[in-house]
């Protein structure tokens, strides 16, 4: 992928694409926002300059080479979530330019996407995955421990992997979660289930208070990448197919609102800085179609009446 270059603003009143670039990304180091979004925003806009070369100033960027974009990446394939991603990182950027005054503005808007409904894990495969191990890898109990603590709490991969020994309080029964979505800090309580995981798994290596709660074999910290990896792997050693890290807030999610959690308590547990992604969640399992179906349905209700 080719780096973008400063170039000289060419001309009065024209900024080139490539100098607006570069004060977006100092802007949104100024307005310090996390590296991972910085490096996200700096992907996307090399991407759009590489797709789209012609375009040298940024006011020729219009609607017609926004869809020209799109088109040439619904033409590769690439799923509507995708495209979706890659305008946010453009859009992030043309906004700075409209408040700079650097072009024009005019509406931006992201692609429809059809809604993706996440298929939980059934409790016969959480069954499966929460059984405590019988050997002595410890890679695998490392991944048993984890995947009880995401079970137990809904916390993101990202945040899983930087939680530290330190930040463990078994005593008082609460964990801090330091590295969030919304870089807010957080405290979550364990369960007396949790705490007994937690227990078991501290005594199969030897760990300080500065350790990584999950670290790698060289007591460093471990990538969520990495994690994803040994869930696959553990996963499908169980017997479950579902390997997705991130279906285990999903589960989480549902299984607090079918045991009657509300919607705001779920928000501050999950971290949501806006009721948005939670009220999806209710959405979806607030009201579950199977439970209570036979007792519930008016045939089975009509036809009792009959007999």
């Amino acid at each position: 992928m080719p780096q973008i270059k400063m170039k000289t603003i060419d001309g009065i009143g024209r900024k080139k694409v490539s100098d607006a670039v570069g004060a977006f990304l100092r802007r949104c180091r100024l307005k310090n926002l996390s590296p991972r979004t910085q490096e996200y925003y700096k992907e996307d806009l090399n991407h759009f300059c590489a797709m789209m070369p012609q375009i040298q100033y940024v006011n020729e960027i219009t609607q017609d080479v926004l869809d020209d974009f799109v088109i040439q990446e619904m033409e590769r394939n690439n799923r509507v979530s995708s495209v979706n991603t890659r305008l946010r990182g453009i859009y992030a950027f043309l906004h700075f330019c409209f408040e700079q005054e650097y072009a024009e503005a005019f509406p931006l808007s992201l692609l429809k996407e059809d809604e993706d409904f996440k298929d939980p894990y059934t409790d016969a495969e959480l069954q499966k995955l929460l059984k405590q191990p019988k050997s002595d890898q410890w890679i695998e109990w490392r991944t048993w421990a984890a995947i009880n603590l995401l079970v137990a709490t809904g916390v993101r991969a990202s945040t899983l992997v930087s939680i530290k020994i330190s930040d463990v309080d078994l005593e008082q029964s609460i964990i801090r979660l330091r590295r969030l979505k919304n870089r807010k800090q957080q405290m979550v309580p364990v369960s007396s289930s949790l705490k007994t995981v937690l227990t078991l798994y501290l005594k199969t290596w030897d760990w300080d208070e500065d350790s990584y709660l999950f670290p790698n074999h060289h007591n460093q910290q471990l990538q969520p990448h990495s994690m994803g990896q040994a869930i696959r792997e553990y996963n499908i050693a169980r017997g479950v197919i579902k390997t997705s890290t991130h279906l285990f807030r999903h589960t989480f999610a549902k299984n607090y609102i079918m045991a009657g959690g509300g919607m705001v308590q779920l928000q501050s547990i999950l971290g949501h800085s806006t009721l948005d992604m939670t009220r999806k969640y209710v959405n979806l399992y607030g009201n579950d179609i199977q439970r209570d179906f036979d007792h519930l349905n008016p045939l089975n209700k009509i036809l009792a009446k009959a007999e």
